[in-house]
């Protein structure tokens, strides 16, 4: 699964613009870099998961309104993220329990 640079824009309601596009895009690369190491440097079954997708889609969001993160990652992104830390550690590797 990835996450589409031009389909996070339409879901935002950022125009589209050539520099917005590179904006986004490189905050989706960004993104998928923190999650990927926040999850696991070895492991890579769980970016299967719909919540893989999820996460770095609001990371992405998160970063492009707050590129400090000043108050730090949300709790619903530290939420999936534990979510696919369980998918690697448990048994749930599909995220369905």
């Amino acid at each position: 699964m990835t996450v589409n640079p031009t389909e996070l824009m339409d879901e935002l309601h950022i125009d589209q613009s050539p520099t917005e596009l590179t904006t986004v895009t490189n905050l989706i690369n960004e993104a998928t870099e923190i999650v990927n190491h926040s999850v696991s440097s070895t492991e890579t079954q769980y970016q299967a998961s719909s919540i893989y997708d999820l996460a770095i889609k609001t990371l992405a969001t998160q970063l492009y309104y707050d590129r400090e993160l000043s108050k730090g990652m949300s709790a619903g992104l530290l939420m999936m993220l534990d979510q696919l830390q369980g998918m690697i550690s448990g048994s749930d590797l599909d995220g369905t329990e």
